[in-house]
């Protein structure tokens, strides 16, 4: 009897034991999961107070909405354990951490983009002091989390794209519209005439031209005669003007002169976007990349609405492409050297240069890096062809003045267009409580009498009116300008810092305005995204050259979109129009190429980028000024997608 009570009670002893120890199992399985879980809890809620500190910023309501800050929470939860899950994918450690590392980078830096961008755009100003600057990093940290699962999300689909051959098969080259694509030279024909002929019906819109931006000073110029250009626009374009006006004064008419100039320009623009979607077709040989690209340079209102523009932007931007496509050719798909391909690369850069004063100096800084980054075995190649341009192109210059006979060199003041703001910044925030050792630094550059003219989207009201003892100042004894310079902004960083980033914000910040609306600049109307107000009036063309519509309807349908910027209420589109986005998009396709390793790529985007560079000095952002950047960015986006096939 005892045996057996024994036995029972041993046998109960056991199953209580098994059960403690299933339920012990259970309790660590479970607290496994909730250990698991908390970060992700954890990072929600940082990604909730980053979209509601951007919302705040924007005069948004999330962050005292429970609701609305309850559902940010609930979805960044989830696609934060989507993208952890998604990780955990990557048996290889260094792959894991490499797009762990690279995800939440992205993502910081266009937070901090956002933050900064929305604290200029609601307050004039980002928050002052190391305070300030502090705060605003740790708030671009947590909206930066907030970003990231979309950032790691396209950088798994940079990887899958390019591992994929994407130039590895053609299409196949059936039926005789495929013959068209087998003839490069009847591609690039067809294009061409597939371009101009779309952008016929805006040029009799605007009929004979848009005679804005510098076209004021440059006709006058033109009406004078050779010793009356300006070297502070590019005389080859002034000369251009020339050439119209003589055909116009033997037409009896300058309208028809005008006409002339711009038809020639839809020639040469139409041109550069054809060689463009041939080299297209080149680096993926499918049918439709050609096609869509033109159809982009034919279509896109802020390419065709410039084609008919008279600013220097446009010759530029053609010359640029057609520049960046031949040094694709060289690099890609010139598998031998071709001498006589980089006699004439050489020789379109001259030409290039004549037409924006600061592409000299994109070519010298391409020229140090590809020096210093660039394939071992073509470095010094390169750097004997950059050379060759910077020298090229200054002495051009110089030949067009020896040519023509002009003395006017014009101003240098247009470099320092940051520095002007920000002493004049300092001057119009400080003016009364200025130390006296830094007002007497301030005003030898910018005079008193200007600081209540300062705009922080704009130079030109400062630079504009500066007298020659002020220019002097600037383009005198840089050395000393320099260290003046740097004196003031020691004292005041925080107003160095902003001047600098309302000038450029248009560039990167992606809900930017203030490009498309430059108060101050030009004359009253038509001062949008695009300046389409002709302003050709003037002590030597005195009646002006007549603006005609033949199409008042098309010019009342696009002047909605370049002049009453009626784009930024188009959803998603939108971003196709605004400069930040082409910005970003040259930024990310660099980053991109490092990230996958493909360096021959990553080093020729060196080039765009350097250009870029020279942007963020200038005295405003415009779309004029990202045309170049805009019109090349379908090359270069074919270049990333390009993997050479396998022999």
């Amino acid at each position: 009897m005892w045996a057996n009570t024994w036995a029972a009670l041993g046998d109960g002893l056991n199953s209580l034991e098994g059960m403690t120890v299933k339920r012990m199992e259970k309790i660590k399985v479970d607290l496994k999961k909730y250990i698991e879980f908390a970060p992700l809890v954890a990072l929600a809620l940082v990604g909730t107070y980053g979209v509601s500190v951007l919302c705040t910023l924007s005069n948004g309501t999330i962050f005292t909405n429970s609701l609305g800050s309850g559902a940010v929470f609930v979805v960044l939860l989830l696609l934060v354990k989507l993208t952890r899950e998604d990780l955990r994918q990557l048996t290889d450690p260094k792959v894991y951490k490499k797009r762990l590392r690279w995800g939440l980078i992205l993502a910081f830096i266009f937070a901090l983009s956002l933050v900064f961008g929305y604290q200029l755009r609601m307050n004039g100003m980002t928050d002052g002091g190391f305070q300030g600057k502090l705060v605003s990093v740790l708030k671009s940290v947590a909206l930066g989390v907030a970003i990231w699962p979309f950032a790691n999300g396209i950088l798994k689909g940079i990887e899958g794209w390019t591992a994929q051959a994407l130039s590895g098969v053609e299409d196949s080259q059936n039926g005789k519209f495929a013959k068209l694509f087998e003839k490069k030279v009847l591609l690039f024909l067809s294009l061409w005439l597939l371009i101009f002929a779309c952008w016929i019906p805006v040029f009799l819109a605007y009929y004979p031209a848009i005679m804005s931006y510098d076209f004021h000073r440059q006709s006058i110029e033109a009406m004078l005669g050779f010793e009356w250009f300006n070297a502070y626009q590019p005389l080859a374009h002034t000369w251009l003007f020339w050439v119209a006006f003589q055909i116009g004064e033997v037409a009896g008419s300058l309208q028809f002169g005008m006409a002339c100039y711009t038809l020639v320009q839809m020639l040469v623009f139409a041109a550069a976007g054809a060689y463009s979607c041939v080299v297209v077709y080149k680096l993926c040989h499918k049918k439709w990349a050609p096609v869509l690209v033109a159809l982009f340079w034919a279509l896109f209102p802020f390419v065709s609405v410039f084609a008919v523009c008279t600013t220097k932007d446009v010759y530029f931007s053609a010359l640029f492409v057609v520049f960046m496509c031949m040094f694709v050719e060289l690099t890609f798909l010139r598998p031998q050297k071709s001498i006589w391909m980089e006699i004439l690369w050489v020789a379109e850069g001259i030409v290039m240069m004549l037409f924006r004063n600061n592409a000299i100096y994109a070519v010298a800084v391409f020229a140090v890096c590809y020096l210093l980054l660039g394939e071992k075995k073509r470095r010094f190649r390169m750097l004997v062809l950059c050379l060759l341009l910077c020298i090229g192109g200054k002495g051009a210059l110089e030949g067009m003045h020896l040519v023509l006979g002009t003395q006017i060199r014009g101003s240098k003041v247009e470099m320092f267009s940051v520095p002007i703001n920000q002493f004049a910044r300092v001057g119009n925030i400080h003016g009364e409580t200025l130390e006296y050792e830094d007002y007497l630094l301030i005003d030898a550059y910018v005079p008193q009498q200007l600081w209540e003219k300062y705009n922080p989207w704009i130079s030109d009201p400062i630079k504009g009116n500066l007298d020659m003892e002020h220019l002097e100042r600037w383009e005198g004894n840089y050395g000393e300008m320099l260290l003046d310079w740097a004196k003031v902004g020691l004292h005041y960083p925080n107003e160095y810092i902003d001047a600098f980033l309302h000038l450029t914000s248009g560039y990167w910040f992606i809900d930017d305005v203030s490009w498309a609306e430059v108060l101050g600049y030009g004359r009253e109307g038509r001062m949008g995204a695009i300046y389409t107000y002709t302003s050709n009036t003037s002590s030597v063309i005195p009646e002006g050259i007549a603006q005609e519509s033949y199409l008042p309807g098309l010019q009342y349908f696009l002047e909605g979109i370049v002049s009453d910027n009626q784009f930024f209420k188009w959803p998603v589109v939108s971003n196709l129009f605004k400069p930040a986005f082409y910005t970003w998009l040259l930024l990310g396709v660099f980053l991109m190429a490092i990230y996958t390793k493909q360096k021959d790529k990553w080093v020729l985007y060196l080039l765009p980028l350097a250009y870029m560079a020279t942007m963020l000095l200038g005295p405003v952002a415009q779309s004029r000024y990202i045309l170049p950047i805009m019109v090349v960015m379908p090359l270069l986006l074919a270049v990333f997608g390009y993997k050479k096939k396998e022999i």
